[in-house]
């Protein structure tokens, strides 16, 4: 697919010196969201969850991203990251649900059946295909110090990497809370308002790791909240938190860690590009312009 205009000029304006001015239509333009669920959502690593959301073979929960959704399951101790699209008839095998357990995962379509590995089991289908066919298509997943993490099919060395940093201490952590927000901002947005405003999230200092474009990490030496960036359309963007702690103790002594009014700082925050720097403008130029 092709770079829109606005995307164009901006790289453009990166080879100049002068003021970056981006156009508008970045934030809003189904066009631009569309080429970047093509070159930046589907190709993204994000950190998803904690592994103490996934104790007992059996579970599975599902995580979107734009065009992009994962079932992370878990299956003889190990876990997988599964499309979410049946081979049949290419409907979601998880659409209404969130999560849950079972041993197998069931398209409410026409009832065609998957192990929590992936593997078709029904209906039966002929000896002669290639069984490689008969399972859903996977993604690279893998746990670093309790954190689960899940790239495109194939990558596992760009979510090892991912993986790495990973504060050691959060391999013992204890989920404290999940929430979702919705906002009706541009995913782009939502993110820098996210990077930009710490003391949402926690009290006092806190380390900021980067796991992709979708996710971010802020830790403190005993508590840690996961965002996790989830692009609907162009003007409307889901943000998921996972608040955690070393232990259940140290987070029951002190209240949640996000300010209740998040949606309502996100939405008085400036909607204007000013933001939009020549340092953004090279980080955003860098992942659409990838394949070029």
């Amino acid at each position: 697919m092709d770079l829109p205009l606005s995307v164009v000029e901006l790289g453009e304006q990166l080879r100049g010196e002068g003021k970056i001015s981006p156009d508008p239509a970045l934030l809003s333009d189904p066009q631009v969201f569309a080429v970047e669920r093509e070159r930046i959502f589907q190709r993204a690593v994000m950190a998803v969850d904690h592994e103490t959301r996934l104790t007992e073979d059996g579970r599975w929960f599902r995580c979107d991203a734009a065009p992009r959704s994962v079932l992370v399951t878990r299956a003889a101790g190990r876990l997988y990251g599964l499309r979410n699209v049946c081979i049949h008839a290419g409907y979601p095998v998880c659409d209404s649900e969130e999560e849950g357990a079972a041993e197998r995962l069931i398209c409410p379509y026409h009832g065609w059946e998957y192990t929590l590995d992936g593997r078709l089991v029904e209906p039966e289908l002929s000896s002669r295909i290639d069984p490689a066919r008969l399972r859903l298509p996977s993604y690279s997943v893998c746990v670093r110090n309790g954190m689960i993490f899940v790239g495109p099919s194939g990558a596992d060395e760009a979510v090892e990497q991912s993986a790495s940093a990973a504060p050691a201490w959060m391999a013992a952590a204890t989920v404290a809370r999940r929430r979702r927000y919705n906002t009706n901002r541009n995913w782009k947005s939502v993110r820098y308002f996210l990077q930009s405003s710490p003391q949402v999230f926690l009290d006092g200092p806190a380390d900021c790791y980067e796991f992709g474009p979708l996710s971010l990490l802020y830790a403190q030496p005993q508590r840690a909240v996961l965002l996790r960036i989830v692009p609907k359309v162009a003007e409307q963007t889901d943000c998921h938190v996972v608040e955690m702690a070393a232990d259940a103790a140290s987070h029951s002594s002190q209240s949640s860690a996000v300010s209740s009014g998040f949606v309502e700082q996100l939405d008085g925050a400036d909607d204007t590009l000013s933001w939009f720097d020549r340092d953004i403008a090279r980080w955003y130029w860098s992942l659409m312009a990838q394949g070029e």
